[in-house]
């Protein structure tokens, strides 16, 4: 059980220093700190308008932050196939 736990918190210190998590945390701290953008999301998660979509869309910070989370997924999606690796090893076929 140790040795999983010890596993667990090498695999979180790994993903604190991961660049792309970094990144990401960046990110979104610059866009918490935009008013502008912030205020535009939460008037489109009211009125769906098409327009105030493009604008956020069109946002250096909001693509940025988008095209660190896709990679932030990929990062999980590794995690996941190497655990179902791991999982698969301890069942006989």
């Amino acid at each position: 059980m140790n040795e999983l736990i010890d596993k667990v918190s090498d695999l979180k210190e790994s993903l604190d220093l991961n660049e792309e998590i970094i990144k990401l945390k960046e990110v979104n701290e610059l866009i918490m700190k935009d008013k502008e953008l912030l205020k535009d999301i939460e008037e489109y998660n009211r009125t769906n308008n098409e327009e105030l979509k493009n604008k956020i869309i069109n946002n250096k910070l909001f693509r940025e932050y988008k095209h660190s989370e896709a990679e932030c997924n990929f990062i999980i999606l590794e995690i996941n196939k190497r655990l179902k690796e791991i999982s698969n090893k301890g069942k006989c076929s």
